[in-house]
């Protein structure tokens, strides 16, 4: 029973349905016949039909009888469905240089019939203009039907480039030029004629083309197979299954009124979000490793860290935009307010411009780290905070490119942004003098050299280890571990000692007292020992052990001042002193390190004791010496330790 009703319904419902949706239209179109006889001009395509396109071909089909014309039109569609069929139409596209020169052309005569208010001429090439447009744009909309089936484009896609076709045409341009029409087609001068035919010309062609295009997109499966999983299976289409089954779709009844949501909606997105989570979890991991192998392919220690870069720096951006997606794809199937989802959409593509330019800082970043100690290496005059001072200003560029898209999206005027700077780029210069300073301080610090990071530096105001150059201000650490936070515009305009510009030789100075007692025959000989003791240690520098390549070239600035190197050695007897006679000792360390100092000054001092006592000298206390004088002239010396 069941089996014969379903054969019914077939017999009397969808098949004169299908019949009628594949046959061709009956009705004639309705088209001007043309008092001038033209010669006609038709177009050969690869099956041999001839398709007629132009205004003679439409006025001879109009001429006919109904019958003649019907046939006419049949042929026609015939033709068009094989041309898409045969892909014909990519093989004869227009001449986009020629179709240019022509609009350009018509469009300047309308501008100079315009200035001498020549209006009929005006007319007549706006008619002429217009009817150029319709012939491109129809021949274009038939190429992208072709290059949609090429694509696989689901039927919402033929849908929209016909429907949008066929909307510019049923704007109906000639229409306001109809009056004018049934006033010149009875004058016989030669701009009336040219006008009627142009008029004519394309009050036809729109109706055609009309007719052509309503055809196609009714009778879509003549020349594209339909396929379910292209044109039915979508997320549309499970939401629309969930909902269906029995005590579901009473529920998202329910739902879908009072909360704007069915259940088959939350399903499918709850799904998504599974999906999407698995993903994270065991994909993008294996496709972030692949991406990383892709571009490094050797096998060797340092490789393996460069991948494993890499992935550090793609992971988390594939991460967040899988989620992200998930979101987009959530606000369609949950929303469907469409002025909503117009205002939500330009915040995601910002995220993921955003995400984008977050790999590509972090793949920047991360490669900078890597090779950054052997561009140091080859190349000693790079600073490495010029490198993160570069680092910094790429990522405010990046930042600044987000904003400017985010502001792309949601119908911001740049331009107009750009102009208001002129007005209120005062109030804006004046209000960050103090930022703007700091930053060219931070310029000139970088330029100028006085400093880098980790150098021992001395200003008017603090003391200690430079941490950080940044773009406004430097960072220092006080030898009390303390930070200190100062303004590079007060560093750039204060005078800076800085120790750490030594690359040779830290300052040993001091006075070696041995007494009065002391021969002085033992005390010279002291003297050159303890000269020989320095020039041949190891670790005070010397002529001998300190050697300065020189170049024959004039040097305007002497080379041991520039590189901080200095080997002075000077020991002398230099004064005699109220308790001991003075031996001066002034020399320099090799290692300008602190640590490095303390040790060679105190093997000096070592070593210093051990030639007082191989000399037969002794260490001068500090004494006073009192004399007293008797009546017997005699003198007795009391000393006081």
């Amino acid at each position: 029973m069941n089996l014969s009703k379903f054969y019914k319904i077939f017999f009397t419902l969808i098949l004169p349905i299908l019949m009628y949706s594949e046959d061709i239209q009956k009705e004639p179109i309705k088209l001007i016949t043309p008092d001038t006889k033209v010669e006609v001009k038709k177009e050969e395509i690869k099956n041999d039909t001839k398709e007629t396109t132009t205004v003679e071909a439409i006025a001879s089909v109009a001429k006919s009888s109904i019958e003649k014309q019907i046939e006419e039109q049949n042929k026609l569609l015939n033709s068009v469905v094989e041309n898409i069929k045969n892909e014909t139409y990519l093989n004869d596209a227009i001449d986009e240089k020629e179709y240019k020169e022509q609009i350009d052309f018509l469009t300047k005569k309308i501008n100079i019939n315009k200035i001498e208010k020549n209006t009929l001429a005006v007319k007549r090439d706006e008619l002429r203009r217009e009817t150029l447009k319709q012939e491109y744009k129809y021949e274009n909309t038939l190429k992208n039907i072709i290059i949609a089936k090429q694509e696989y484009k689901d039927k919402k896609y033929f849908e929209n480039i016909l429907k949008e076709n066929i909307k510019y045409l049923n704007t109906l341009f000639y229409e306001k030029y109809t009056t004018v029409y049934e006033t010149e087609s009875k004058n016989k001068n030669t701009i009336s004629i040219a006008f009627t035919q142009n008029y004519i010309e394309l009050y036809n062609q729109t109706h055609l083309q009309t007719y052509v295009l309503t055809y196609l997109l009714e009778n879509m499966s003549l020349y594209r197979t339909t396929n379910f999983f292209i044109d039915e299976f979508n997320l549309q289409y499970l939401v629309n299954q969930i909902d269906s089954f029995y005590g579901i779709s009473f529920v998202s009844g329910l739902t879908s009124y009072y909360l704007k949501f069915s259940i088959g909606e939350i399903a499918v997105v709850i799904l998504i979000m599974l999906v999407l989570r698995l993903l994270n979890l065991k994909i993008i991991s294996l496709i972030a490793s692949l991406i990383a192998r892709f571009f490094v392919k050797i096998e060797d220690a340092d490789s393996e860290v460069i991948r494993q870069y890499l992935r550090m720096s793609i992971d988390a951006p594939l991460k967040y935009g899988l989620y992200l997606l998930g979101i987009q794809i959530s606000v369609y199937i949950l929303i469907n307010d469409q002025e909503l989802i117009a205002k939500i959409m330009p915040w995601i593509y910002t995220t993921y411009m955003a995400l984008l330019t977050w790999g590509l800082y972090a793949i920047l970043n991360n490669s900078i780290n890597i090779y950054a100690h052997t561009l140091l290496e080859k190349y000693p005059n790079v600073r490495k905070e010029m490198i993160v001072f570069i680092l910094r200003i790429i990522k405010i560029i990046l930042i600044l490119l987000v904003i400017l898209f985010l502001f792309t999206q949601l119908g911001i005027d740049i331009k107009a942004i750009a102009a208001s700077l002129g007005v209120g780029g005062i109030a804006i210069a004046l209000a960050s003098k103090d930022t703007l300073a700091n930053f060219f301080g931070s310029l000139n610090i970088m330029t100028d050299n006085s400093f880098s990071q980790g150098d021992w530096i001395r200003t008017s105001s603090v003391e200690g280890t430079v941490v950080d150059i940044r773009m406004r201000t430097t960072r220092i650490r006080t030898f009390d571990n303390a930070m200190i936070t100062v303004p590079n515009t007060e560093l750039a305009n204060t005078s800076i000692m800085n120790w750490s510009k030594r690359k040779i030789g830290r300052r040993i100075k001091m006075n070696l007292g041995v007494t009065y007692q002391s021969k002085m025959e033992d005390v010279v000989q002291l003297k050159n020992d303890i000269f020989e003791m320095l020039d041949n240690h190891p670790h005070i520098a010397s002529v001998k052990n300190s050697q300065i390549s020189h170049s024959r070239r004039f040097e305007a600035i002497k080379k041991e001042d520039l590189d901080g190197v200095k080997r002075t050695l000077l020991v002398y007897i230099d004064a005699y002193g109220p308790s001991s006679i003075d031996i001066m000792i002034y020399c320099f360390s090799r290692s300008p390190d602190w640590e490095d100092w303390l040790a060679t000054k105190e093997d000096v001092l070592i070593k210093l004791d051990e030639l007082v006592k191989k000399n037969n000298c002794d260490f001068a206390y500090p004494t006073q010496t009192i004399m007293l004088k008797n009546d017997d002239d005699e003198l007795n010396m009391n000393t006081d330790k």
